[in-house]
């Protein structure tokens, strides 16, 4: 049973992006026994809306291979970083017009191009940085950790 809930949990996706939480790099452990189950996320940031969200996603997902068991959902406190996201994630990624910062320059999603403008400091969330290409003209967002975005990282 536990390959079968972790299938079922390596096909939850991000609540903002059509990503797995698994090659996010959000779900870092499962623990199953007897009659419970503890998953272990980290999120792209502590203040992170869809982690409520996130706990019935993984929930259900469970709950469609053995309604009986209980889930624990636990929370790891340390920094998601960019390094996180596995390399299936940062191609699907890119296919929905992200980058993943990963110290180098933004690279846009679409022509490759690292000519990238920075248009500010936050996109829509603490985890996402929005750009304009100077090659081809296409805006994206690129995803990194909040402690890139606060200057730490």
């Amino acid at each position: 049973m536990t390959s079968a809930i972790e299938d079922a949990l390596a096909k939850v996706e991000d609540p903002e992006v059509p990503v797995t939480l698994l090659d996010l790099g959000v779900l870092r452990s499962v623990t199953v026994d007897a009659d419970r189950v503890v998953v272990l996320l980290r999120p792209t940031r502590l203040g992170c809306p869809g982690r409520d969200r996130m706990e019935r996603d993984v929930t259900t997902a469970v709950h469609a291979v053995d309604p009986h068991l209980a889930v624990e959902v636990a929370w790891e406190p340390l920094p998601w970083r960019e390094q996180d996201v596995t390399p299936a994630g940062r191609a699907a990624l890119k296919d929905i017009g992200y980058a993943v910062l990963l110290g180098g320059p933004a690279r846009c999603p679409y022509c490759g191009s690292e000519d990238a403008k920075s248009e500010g400091e936050f996109g829509g969330a603490l985890c996402k940085a929005p750009y304009t290409c100077r090659s081809c003209g296409s805006t994206f967002d690129a995803m990194r950790s909040a402690l890139a975005a606060l200057g730490e990282a």
